[in-house]
């Protein structure tokens, strides 16, 4: 098993090594706020992003938020997310957007806690074994 591992991980060897890349999370949001941009029934009005509201050189920050405005004014501060995209389009309203994002964040940390909690049981129940 571990000459499988120094095949793959010495350079040279005829292995290929598969990249991946890094910025996966940027792509995304860069991806998704370009789609609310193109399909939004709003006023595009700019996009938020991790270091402020501009890019220095060639890096992609992560894009935060955009900002949509309605006709009467209003501004919406949405995520650049599927959820956001159906709101852009008028598929849901604000209140709606916002209670399915309150909801997948409470999803997201019910999982990260039960998944905590199954391997502190896992490793409280081996110490226990052995």
């Amino acid at each position: 098993m571990w000459n499988f591992f120094k095949k793959i991980l010495r350079p040279n060897n005829g292995v290929s090594i598969l990249c991946v890349s890094n910025n996966f999370v940027e792509l995304q949001a860069y991806e998704f706020s370009e789609k609310i941009r193109v399909n939004s029934l709003y006023k595009f009005v700019r996009v938020e992003k991790s270091n402020g509201n501009g890019t220095e050189g060639n890096v992609m920050d992560l894009i935060t938020h955009v900002i949509l405005q309605d006709n009467d004014g209003t501004l919406y501060q949405i995520e650049p997310n599927p959820n956001g995209l159906k709101f852009a389009k008028k598929e849901i309203t604000y209140k709606e957007y916002k209670k399915l994002q309150n909801k997948e964040t409470f999803t997201a940390f019910s999982a990260f806690f039960l998944i905590i909690g199954f391997f502190s049981l896992g490793m409280v129940g081996f110490m226990k074994l052995f």
